[in-house]
């Protein structure tokens, strides 16, 4: 799936949970771009497979080609290695299960960081001392700068609001 949509230019695409009735409600998504469906994913409900006697897990995947067809071919770009070192800072953090990580990317590139190069999820983890309803989440930012070496108080600056975008949203850094 994330090879095939990695063609397309996909503005404004939106990540939602859930799917069709035959979809794991808790285990399915919906690709929505340019404000109509392009496709949904997922889990196969564990009802559907009972019912069908299917005992290993199912996964689904529909893509609505004429939709998809719709969009424009994603235009490679080159961009050279840069001479100068990446920075990576690791960001620890409890959110409530209806965050999702559209929401803490958003936040995250809204702060329009030029020299930060990738903002990932790195691990996930429910249970233990997470309380229920909610999730831990390791992110990964990379900082790094074509022109220069980063200065150790720039990345301090930039981690600093990433915390207080990650807060804002309802985020609780783990020590």
């Amino acid at each position: 799936m994330e090879t095939l949509l990695s063609r397309f230019e996909l503005p404004d695409f939106q990540l939602k949970p859930g799917a069709a009735a035959y979809y794991h409600p808790g285990r399915s998504a919906q690709l929505a771009a340019n404000g109509g469906l392009v496709a949904q994913f997922g889990q196969l409900h564990p009802d559907v497979a009972a019912a069908r006697k299917i005992k290993q897990e199912i996964c689904l995947a529909e893509i609505y080609l004429d939709r998809l067809f719709q969009l424009p071919l994603h235009t490679p770009r080159y961009e050279s290695l840069s001479r100068y070192p990446a920075v990576d800072r690791d960001f620890s953090f409890v959110f409530n299960d209806a965050v999702i990580f559209a929401q803490i990317r958003s936040s995250v590139q809204a702060l329009k960081i030029s020299e930060l190069k990738s903002f990932k999820p790195v691990e996930i983890f429910r249970g233990g001392a997470v309380p229920p309803g909610k999730y831990s989440v390791l992110l990964r930012a990379q900082f790094q700068s074509s022109e220069r070496t980063l200065r150790d108080d720039e990345v301090a600056n930039w981690s600093t609001q990433i915390i207080k975008a990650l807060e804002a949203i309802g985020g609780t850094q783990r020590a």
